[in-house]
């Protein structure tokens, strides 16, 4: 069955009696904007046994005709709810020269099968039969109201290159004005009970002295935006102050409680939020013409958009805050990288989908921009390069974890404690209290000395003694030197090095390794400060001498020149030097049992070590 004979059956007209009580009007309101999409109508709708199929949207209207035949299915949207047929019908209009469709088609589509409600049914044969031709690309359609013969419409046919025939520009300028004449008419007898819209029956109840004059909008319009945002203003605060309570409580993690600060940087952009989703509900009540309707939506729905972001990108902050508090009481630094970099994550993807929908709800295309940023994306993956391996640096830190948050490392010549890890660099505080910022892409091909990883720290250094310092006294001091390490509190008693080492240019050096037991650097060096005062106290109670660089001034002699001694052939100097040798070696090596064994560290005896 058509949609043109389901209009021509003759049913019962039901009509909610006009009432011109504000109070009555306030109410039905307050409970239109509770159910905005619920039917309205005093008795429900007549529907037939089944749905009509779906129109797809028309590519080319090839007459006038098949132009009203689709315009007819604004009606089967007012029946079901269905945005297809509203979008079908949209298809009509040429709402701007060379476009079709579009929000400012649909609201003329809605007016217009709104008006013919109280003019005439809208029959394609009847078009077709009565159509003036004006030129070979205008034709026009004048008919008159059922109800009111001084009610006279003239739609205009225009015929494009690309959609055929429409809806002319000029006719769309007139429908908000046939609109409003025509919503205080009575319907026509073959519209049936067909329901009132929850903007007709608002227009219904309102006083009608209220419906004349105003600037630009009719005075109850202004009225209905008074009240819109005095409504909105109110529900927005109750809502707020409920909705606080149950958000403190919600967010309760492990006997902590969400911070004030977060939570104010929350409440501020979800309750103007709720405010401009009451607008998006209450601003279809006020039946605006589609020149102001249409901005004005535009505007609040991308108002909208912004605010969702908004409260999305501070609920990240509140999503992640029991993870932060989760890794703030573990010992493992992991957790302490990857908790902010879910955040920013989390917070990027947000930004990016608001972006995203704001731009598509803009243009009203969102397929078209998916296909750019697909293509854009592969153009940018070139450009940035050394950003793309920056992002592979983060995952090589976060992976591989060479170092934790608070870790001293050194990175070349940049050494520092790690502060934060960010998707494209590593920042270090130096020692010099400066903020260096270090390109994760480092990370993958340079070596990390992850000096906070270190179970204690080394003391190296050499002690240089004079050169007159007696062999014995050496031994001594150097057993002295071991003797406090073995004693410090902080040392370790398991790995320690003191030996003479090397003949040195104005000093003979003795080598001292040895290993404090802490990786907290002021702890090091007050300890480092005790044992090096020790070894001097010890230097100077040993009668040993440090040597400093000097330089000999020798004024020699002839007699200086002759030596004593001195062996008279090649095979007595080889003598007299084992002969000696061996005196030596027998007062040190020749009292050993055998060969010493590899050095050893016992606690609590010295004499372990093999000498």
């Amino acid at each position: 069955m058509s949609n043109c004979s389901r209009l021509r059956r003759p049913l019962p007209i039901a009509l909610e009696s006009r009432s011109r009580a504000w109070t009555r009007t306030l109410l039905f309101v307050l409970l239109a904007w509770l159910a905005p999409g619920a039917p309205l109508a005093a008795a429900p709708m007549r529907l037939q046994d089944e749905l009509p199929a779906s129109v797809a949207p028309s590519e080319r209207f090839e007459s006038p005709s098949e132009t009203i035949e689709a315009l007819l299915a604004i009606y089967d949207f007012e029946r079901t709810r269905q945005p297809k047929f509203l979008d079908h019908a949209a298809h009509a209009f040429q709402a701007r020269e060379g476009l079709t469709g579009g929000d400012r088609a649909r609201e003329y589509a809605r007016h217009l099968g709104r008006t013919f409600d109280h003019v005439a049914l809208l029959d394609p044969e009847r078009v077709e039969r009565e159509l003036v031709e004006i030129d070979d690309t205008h034709r026009e359609w004048t008919v008159a109201s059922e109800v009111d013969p001084d009610f006279v419409l003239t739609i205009g046919f225009v015929l494009t290159d690309d959609h055929g025939w429409l809806i002319d520009t000029r006719t769309s300028a007139q429908i908000d004005g046939w609109y409003r004449r025509a919503a205080d008419l009575p319907r026509i007898a073959g519209i049936g009970d067909k329901p009132l819209s929850t903007q007709e029956l608002v227009r219904s109840l309102v006083p009608a002295k209220l419906k004349r004059g105003g600037f630009l909008l009719e005075p109850w319009q202004w009225i209905g935006f008074l009240i819109l945002f005095l409504v909105a203003f109110f529900f927005e605060r109750i809502l707020t102050i409920s909705v606080r309570p149950l958000v403190r409580k919600l967010s309760r993690f492990e006997s902590q409680t969400l911070p004030q600060e977060m939570l104010a940087r929350f409440e501020r952009p979800f309750g103007w939020l709720l405010l401009s989703w009451l607008w998006v509900a209450g601003i279809p009540l006020l039946d605006l013409p589609v020149s102001v309707y249409s901005p004005v939506r535009m505007t609040v729905e991308l108002v909208t958009i912004v605010l969702t972001v908004w409260t999305a990108y501070t609920l990240a902050d509140i999503a992640c805050w029991p993870l932060q508090v989760k890794a703030d009481r573990s010992e493992n630094k992991f957790d302490d990288m990857l908790v902010p970099l879910l955040r920013r994550t989390l917070k990027i993807i947000i930004v990016l989908i608001g972006t995203i929908v704001f731009v598509s709800n803009i243009t009203g295309d969102l397929w078209h921009i998916l296909a750019g940023l697909s293509i854009g994306s592969l153009a940018i993956g070139f450009a940035a390069k050394d950003s793309v391996e920056n992002l592979f640096g983060t995952f090589t830190v976060l992976l591989d974890g060479p170092f934790k948050i608070g870790d001293l490392v050194k990175l070349g010549d940049i050494e520092g404690t790690v502060e934060e890890v960010g998707f494209r660099s590593t920042r270090i505080r130096t020692p010099e209290d400066s903020l260096v910022t270090v390109p994760n892409s480092r990370f993958i091909s340079s070596h990390v000395d992850c000096l906070g990883a270190r179970r204690e720290r080394r003391v190296k250094f050499n002690l240089g003694v004079t050169y007159d310092t007696p062999a014995q006294s050496i031994e001594s001091f150097c057993e002295g030197v071991r003797e406090l390490v073995r004693a410090h509190p902080y040392t370790a008693k398991d790995s320690y090095h003191v030996w003479f080492s090397n003949f040195g240019a104005s000093s003979l050096d003795i080598e001292v390794i040895c290993f404090i037991e802490t990786i907290e650097f002021p702890t090091f060096v007050r300890e480092r400060h005790r044992l090096f005062l020790d070894i001097l106290r010890l230097a100077q109670r040993l009668g040993v001498s440090f040597a400093f660089p000097t330089t000999t001034v020798w004024m020699g002699r002839q007699e200086d020149l002759v030596h004593a001694g001195v062996p008279g052939d090649r095979r007595a100097a080889l003598d007299q030097g084992r002969a000696l040798a061996r005196a030596v070696a027998s007062e040190s090596v020749g009292t050993l049992q055998g060969k010493p064994e590899p050095v050893q560290f016992v606690d609590g005896d010295p004499d372990a070590i093999p000498r």
